[in-house]
């Protein structure tokens, strides 16, 4: 098989993860990504270690982009984007733009991999919450960016550490009057996480948790929950928040919430919001799907049954998952894709 040429679409964790795997395996890869660098959103995220590793898998996805960057073993295409596939007698045929020059060119592949990932919620889609109206109304992204960047939280308008945080779980997933009935799994992880890394850094700052139930994703979570639930300055409210607006006598925001237990409409101020915006189908390879008979399922994601032989998904192109869910769902497609090509022998 070392004579075999596969394409992965899409420079994410789960393309990069995927791509390392079938070089070792010492088949010729092409990964194309159509962004200047390699990574996708994980690269963004921040480290969630607080007195010891939480199993986020980030510092895993940055170990994984610098090692494909630096091995040179991974035919890099950057700022390219997949045209169009065409099935042909001997695998695939396709056609590649270079964003940059507008150029186009062809190459051949004995499989193609689909790691094109997902599209984070527009948090403005839920214009009650304020998110793009209010500087203090910030998403999670937001925040594993800023504390990636700058390695605390601040306040948007006016850089001061904010004293009571709220975390608002379920915007853009779980929601039927958006179309999106279904889990982004990831949301509850990466939240309480980062409100650890908070807490750990300000302790005197304190959190409110709001959420409709809490949903468990990766290693040490069970862990990561029952420290925050014994945490004195972290509490959790089973609420669903309806309205943010700015309070007029200070910084700060208002937030109205209805009491799931009793009905009750409640209001509280915050310093800080963060809205933990789910998942979205990735839209942008749509036109490539009919050619190859690939087509979404019932939540929007790419159907891994409609995978035809030669094509592969791996990561969230197919359904939401957080990092290592991503990680080892690629080296599942990286398998699969090693017995198809041993099998057409």
């Amino acid at each position: 098989m070392s004579d075999s040429h596969v394409v992965v679409v899409g420079g994410g964790v789960a393309g990069i993860a995927c791509a390392d795997d079938l070089v070792q395996e010492g088949l010729n890869v092409t990964l194309i990504e159509k962004e200047p660098a390699i990574g996708g959103w994980a690269a963004e995220y921040c480290c969630k270690a607080t007195d010891r590793c939480n199993r986020c898998f980030v510092c895993v996805a940055d170990k994984e982009r610098e090692n494909l960057r630096s091995s040179g073993r991974v035919t890099l295409l950057t700022n390219r984007r997949v045209r169009e596939v065409n099935k042909n007698n001997s695998g695939y045929l396709l056609k590649v733009g270079n964003r940059l020059s507008g150029s186009e060119e062809e190459m051949h592949a004995d499989a193609v991999v689909f790691a094109t990932g997902f599209t984070p919620f527009d948090a403005t889609k839920k214009g009650e919450l304020g998110y793009g109206r209010y500087d203090d109304v910030m998403t999670g992204l937001d925040l594993e960016r800023m504390l990636r960047n700058r390695g605390n939280v601040f306040r948007p308008s006016d850089g001061e550490i904010p004293g009571k945080i709220a975390f608002i779980q379920c915007v853009g997933s779980r929601d039927e009057s958006i179309g999106h009935l279904y889990c982004s799994k990831a949301c509850c992880a990466y939240a309480l996480r980062m409100a650890r890394v908070i807490r750990n850094q300000n302790p005197e700052t304190e959190i409110f948790f709001y959420y409709m139930d809490i949903q468990p994703a990766g290693r040490l979570f069970d862990e990561t929950l029952k420290a925050c639930e014994e945490d004195p300055n972290f509490h959790f409210v089973r609420a669903i928040p309806s309205k943010i607006y700015q309070y007029y006598q200070k910084n700060g925001l208002m937030m109205k919430s209805l009491n799931t237990d009793d009905g009750s409409v409640e209001e509280e101020f915050f310093d800080l919001i963060v809205l933990s915006i789910g998942m979205e189908p990735n839209r942008e390879n749509d036109g490539l799907w009919d050619k190859i008979g690939l087509r979404p399922g019932p939540e929007g994601f790419t159907d891994p049954q409609s995978c035809v032989g030669g094509i592969f998904l791996a990561g969230t192109v197919s359904g939401p998952k957080d990092i290592e869910r991503s990680i080892m769902d690629a080296k599942q497609a990286a398998l699969s894709v090693l017995r198809y090509l041993e099998d057409k022998r």
